[in-house]
C-alpha cells in the first residue's frame, strides 16, 4: 500500500461536526464523525412519561457505524474535487455506477478551524492527481450516466421521427 494521508476538517462554530478525509493507493475514505455519539445524546434527551431516560442499546451501536461505512465507500481521487475558500471547504466526490458517474456526494464546512491544513489537504489531493494516481474512465461528458441517457433518448427519438416520415411517404 502507498503512504496514507489523512485530514480531519472540524467546524470552527459547532466542533463537534467533524469530517476526516484519508487518501490511501487512488483512493479516498470519508468518515463522517460523531454521528453515533449525536443521535445517543437525542436519544438521552428524550424522557419518557416516568421520567426514565432512553439509553442506546450497546448492540444498536456497532450497526449504526457499519450502515454509515457502508454508505460512504471509498472514491477514486479522479472522482474527487476540493477547494478551501476563506475558511470555507467544499468537497465534492462522485459516486460511480457501471463505471459512470452517477451522482455527486458534497461535504461543506462554513468554517474549518484550521485553514492552513485545510489548504494542505487540497494541495495533497491535486499532487496525488497529478501523480497519475487516479485514473479517468471516460473522457469529458461521457463519464457521465446523463449524458448517456441523454444520447440514447435522442436517438430513438430521432429514429422514431425518421420512420415516421418513411411511413408517412410510403403510404402517401
Amino acid at each position: 500500500m502507498e503512504s496514507t494521508y489523512t485530514y480531519t476538517a472540524r467546524s470552527a462554530e459547532n466542533p463537534e461536526r467533524v469530517v476526516t478525509f484519508t487518501f490511501y493507493d487512488h483512493h479516498m475514505i470519508v468518515d463522517v464523525g460523531a454521528p453515533i455519539e449525536h443521535a445517543e445524546r437525542a436519544l438521552q434527551a428524550r424522557q419518557t412519561e416516568d421520567e426514565e431516560e432512553y439509553e442506546v442499546q450497546p448492540w444498536l451501536k456497532p450497526m449504526a457505524v457499519s450502515a454509515i461505512e457502508r454508505s460512504t465507500s471509498p472514491f477514486d481521487i479522479s472522482d474527487v474535487y476540493a477547494d478551501v475558500d476563506e475558511g470555507h471547504l467544499g468537497v465534492t466526490a462522485w459516486v460511480r455506477a457501471g463505471g459512470l458517474r452517477l451522482a455527486p456526494v458534497t461535504f461543506d464546512m462554513a468554517r474549518v478551524d484550521n485553514v492552513d491544513a485545510a489548504q494542505a489537504f487540497v494541495r495533497q489531493l491535486e499532487e496525488r492527481k497529478s501523480d497519475g494516481q487516479g485514473s479517468e474512465r471516460l473522457p469529458g461528458l461521457l463519464d457521465y450516466w446523463a449524458t448517456w441517457f441523454v444520447g440514447a433518448f435522442s436517438t430513438v427519438a430521432l429514429l422514431g421521427a425518421w420512420l415516421r416520415r418513411r411511413y408517412k411517404e410510403a403510404t402517401a
